[in-house]
């Protein structure tokens, strides 16, 4: 079973977009760690969620489509807990979580 299988095996929505497996097969092929992959398809899969809650082709979004997912990502609410606070974005996501996510954009995915 290929790295990938097992990726939209976790997070299924990475099955229903056919580009998000070959984005993550680049990056598996270019030498990534095992654990940078897994956390590039936790970001790449809340970003494809995002885009079918908010009904937008993840490789087409423009920048409004990426603001929604800045704000959802930096007004989140930590998952150890409310009282824990990033100091980078002050919520709960640290500046360089987000920087990761916003790797998985759809001009990373479609081109």
């Amino acid at each position: 079973m290929s790295g990938t299988t097992v990726l939209t095996e976790k997070w299924p929505v990475l099955g229903r977009h056919e580009q998000a497996a070959t984005w993550l097969t680049i990056w598996t092929d270019l030498g990534r760690a095992p654990r940078t992959i897994d956390a590039y398809a936790r970001g790449l899969a809340e970003y494809l969620l995002m885009c079918e809650r908010e009904d937008v082709d993840p490789v087409i979004a423009n920048r409004a489509h990426i603001a929604v997912y800045v704000r959802e990502l930096t007004s989140r609410p930590h998952r150890r807990g409310a009282n824990v606070v990033s100091i980078d974005s002050g919520a709960g996501l640290a500046n360089a979580t987000i920087q990761q996510r916003l790797l998985a954009s759809p001009f990373r995915l479609g081109r």
